[in-house]
């Protein structure tokens, strides 16, 4: 999870690693033709560093689609792309206490990537979530989209990808009126809470 920044849920990732005597690149907008395999749905919690009240346990759901296959040179196109988070208890009360009635914000993650075996550290920049109205208690559900770029192998293997292990946003609560709070916009800070699997899924390149 990394930073919040502004609403538009765009990823511009322009990478071109040699790995292994093997291209991986990372192009915007690419288009796949392989089998998909159905949507891997992830339920992870992650430790924030929240303002006024400290860490905080966060519950996160992650969804994706792969595909099964793919053959080299041709993009691993990850669709469906999104993070449900729940934020509870002393954050929602936080979030009244400072006079929030929304927040909004823009998101980075980090991504594990497992090429044969060669580990790949992969950021997504520019995701986000849209204004979304701070109950009065109760749990505060934020929805974290974005597009992934595909990512194309020029060698047969394989290829594991894994939630990486931080997160970090960017929020901004306001006020009724629209006018930022007196925090105004601040970081968030996450880490992946140990003890858990994030892997989600491996594609075969043929």
């Amino acid at each position: 999870m990394a930073r919040f920044s502004s609403l538009r849920p765009v990823v511009r990732i322009a990478t071109a690693l040699v790995i292994a005597g093997a291209a991986v690149t990372l192009p915007s907008g690419a288009v796949s033709a392989a089998p998909l395999a159905g949507p891997v749905v992830k339920d992870l919690t992650f430790t924030c560093e929240m303002p006024l009240i400290g860490a905080q346990q966060v519950a996160a759901k992650v969804t994706a689609t792969f595909p099964e296959t793919v053959t080299a040179g041709s993009p691993i196109d990850v669709t469906g792309f999104s993070v449900a988070v729940s934020l509870e208890g002393d954050s929602v009360t936080a979030l009244n206490l400072i006079g929030a009635a929304t927040i909004e914000g823009t998101a980075s993650a980090n991504v594990d990537v497992d090429y044969n075996g060669t580990e790949l550290g992969v950021t997504l920049n520019g995701l986000g979530f849209p204004v979304t109205a701070v109950p009065q208690d109760g749990p505060l559900a934020l929805a974290i989209t974005g597009p992934i770029p595909g990512l194309t192998v020029k060698k047969p293997g394989s290829v594991a990808f894994a939630v990486g292990g931080t997160f970090t946003g960017k929020v901004t609560p306001r006020r009724a009126d629209g006018t930022p709070t007196d925090l105004g916009t601040f970081d968030l800070p996450c880490g992946i809470d140990p003890g858990q699997n994030p892997a989600l899924a491996t594609v075969t390149v043929s």
